[in-house]
């Protein structure tokens, strides 16, 4: 199974990094697989850590596509990052393993910490359909535009239907993106 995370890295200097991501995950450990080239892979290169942070924050996943990543953060206990401090929960996790691939090199990460923040809520279907927004604005430059609109049409009922004030700014917010995005393609 797939479960659509914000990674949080630091580069050598302490830099913090998220970024939106699809992990695997075992009862010990999680698999990142990022992109080459990025932020979060040298990062996991360079500190062999990272903080997986579960959210309900649908515009949470919008700030880091759109490059807004300023979050109030807290310090990890058992590892060299941080964590959001908004999420429901999050796992701390050092790199145990590297498969390298020229697309998607792999990271085994085991979980060396765990812990609950807040109370989950349950998600709405406006929160789902901005995080399947947010893949399609990740893969503007490899899906077909005609696609792209179709998706985001089918997504749009659930905003229609579903959606809070945060929802649909949200919404507005990774729209504008993905259309400034293909207009420069």
């Amino acid at each position: 199974m797939i479960y659509e995370t914000i990674i949080s890295t630091i580069d050598k200097n302490g830099n913090v990094n998220f970024s939106p991501f699809g992990i695997k995950k075992t009862n010990d450990f999680i698999f990142i697989s990022p992109y080459v080239p990025s932020k979060s892979l040298n990062n996991l290169k360079e500190t062999s850590c990272a903080v997986v942070n579960y959210t309900t924050s649908s515009l949470d996943f919008v700030k880091c596509i759109i490059g807004k990543k300023k979050f109030k953060i807290k310090e990890c206990k058992f590892i060299k990052c941080f964590f959001m401090e908004n999420c429901v929960c999050y796992d701390e996790v050092e790199v145990v393993g590297f498969v390298d691939d020229k697309v998607r090199p792999k990271f085994k990460c085991k979980i060396v910490s765990s812990k609950n923040l807040n109370k989950f809520q349950g998600f709405n279907r406006a929160q789902l359909s901005i995080i399947e927004a947010c893949i399609l604005a990740s893969r503007v430059k490899m899906i077909e535009r005609n696609k792209i609109f179709k998706d985001l049409s089918y997504l749009e009922i659930a905003i229609t239907k579903t959606a809070g004030i945060e929802e649909r700014k949200a919404w507005r917010l990774i729209n504008d993106y993905i259309t400034n995005e293909l207009s420069r393609l």
